[in-house]
C-alpha cells in the first residue's frame, strides 16, 4: 500500500482489512500482507485499532434499525456492513470481549481457539480485539501460554509496550507492579517487539524489559520457565517492589515496600510457602530490615541500625 496515500484512503482500506479479518481465517500470505501494511505506516495500525473498535462494538447491538433521517445514511451502511458480513458467515457478534482472571489461585482456561492459558494469582487477561479471536492484552500479573497451531491467524499478547507474536506455541509472560515485563519461552519460537526493538526468542530464552533497556538470559531449564505453576518464585536482577507484589499474590502474607528500596534489585529462589522466612533472611542478605506494622503488613525498608 502507499504510504503517502490520504487519511481517507487510508481508512477505507482500514475497513476492508477489518472485514477481511473478521470474516475469514487468513492464509499465509494474506496475512503477511495485512502486517506488511500496518507496517507501512504509524497511521496505517491506528485507522485499523478505529475500525476494528468499531466492529467490536457492533457486538453490543442487538439490531440495526432503519435510520431516521438521511443524513445518517453513510454512516448507517458502513455500520450495517460488517455486521451483515459477519452475520452472513455465521460469526456471533453479540459476544462481550473476553477478561480471563484468577483470584489466590492458579487457574487454567481455555481460549476461544483451543489454545490454553495458565494464569498465575491476581492476574487479568483481556481479549484485546478479535483478530481471528487470537490477541490478548495481559493487563497484569503472568501467565502461560499453550497455543494451537493455525496457518495465517497470528497470536498475540501485549503486556505494557511489549507485544509477543507466537512463532511457536509455549511462553511464559509477566508484567510486574515496577512496570517491568519478562518472556520465557518453554518450546517453540516467540517474537517480542517494543518499539525499536524487536528479537525472537527459541526454547530456553528469556529476556525482560523496563525503561532501563533489555536483558536477555538462557535458561538452564526451559520447563523451569514457570516454575510458579509449583509454587516456585524465581527471580533474576528483579526489582524488589515486583518480588512484594507476586508475594503477597501467591501466599497469605501482606508486603509492603519503601519507595527507598523498591527498585533494589535481587536474585533469589524460594517456595510461595517459605515466602516468611525469605523475608526474614533479607536482612542478612541486603542492607535492608522488615518490620512487622500494627495492621500486620511486613514492611521491607532501609536498615536503620
Amino acid at each position: 500500500m502507499n504510504a503517502t496515500a490520504p487519511d481517507g484512503e487510508i481508512e477505507t482500506q482500514a475497513r476492508e482489512w477489518a472485514l477481511a479479518v473478521f470474516g475469514e481465517r487468513l492464509p499465509a500470505d494474506r496475512a503477511q500482507s495485512f502486517r506488511a501494511w500496518l507496517d507501512a505506516d504509524p497511521r496505517h495500525a491506528a485507522a485499523y485499532a478505529s475500525a476494528e473498535q468499531l466492529m467490536l462494538s457492533l457486538r453490543d447491538v442487538p439490531a440495526l434499525a432503519q435510520p431516521q433521517r438521511q443524513p445518517a445514511r453513510r454512516a448507517w451502511i458502513w455500520a450495517a456492513l460488517p455486521l451483515a458480513a459477519c452475520a452472513a458467515i455465521g460469526i456471533g457478534v453479540s459476544n462481550r470481549a473476553t477478561v480471563l482472571e484468577s483470584d489466590r489461585a492458579v487457574r487454567t482456561v481455555a481460549l476461544r481457539d483451543g489454545s490454553t492459558a495458565i494464569l498465575s494469582p491476581g492476574t487479568r487477561l483481556r481479549e484485546a480485539g478479535w483478530l481471528s479471536g487470537r490477541r490478548y492484552d495481559l493487563e497484569r500479573g503472568e501467565a502461560l501460554f499453550d497455543v494451537q497451531h493455525a496457518e495465517g491467524r497470528p497470536f498475540e499478547v501485549r503486556a505494557g509496550e511489549a507485544q509477543v507474536t507466537v512463532l511457536g506455541t509455549r511462553f511464559d509472560v509477566r508484567k510486574g507492579a515496577s512496570g517491568e515485563i519478562g518472556v520465557a519461552v518453554e518450546r517453540g519460537r516467540v517474537a517480542v517487539r517494543r518499539a525499536t526493538f524487536e528479537a525472537v526468542l527459541a526454547r530456553g530464552d528469556a529476556l525482560t524489559l523496563d525503561a532501563s533497556g533489555v536483558r536477555r538470559v538462557r535458561l538452564s531449564d526451559p520447563e523451569a520457565a514457570a516454575d510458579w505453576r509449583h509454587g516456585q518464585l524465581s527471580y533474576t536482577s528483579a526489582p524488589m517492589r515486583d518480588v512484594a507484589d507476586d508475594i503477597n499474590r501467591f501466599s497469605d502474607l501482606k508486603v509492603a515496600v519503601d519507595p527507598a528500596v523498591a527498585d533494589l534489585r535481587l536474585t533469589a529462589s524460594f517456595r510461595a510457602d517459605q515466602a516468611q522466612a525469605f523475608l526474614d533472611s533479607l536482612p542478612a542478605l541486603l542492607p535492608l530490615e522488615v518490620r512487622t506494622q500494627p495492621d500486620g503488613v511486613r514492611l521491607i525498608a532501609p536498615r536503620t541500625r
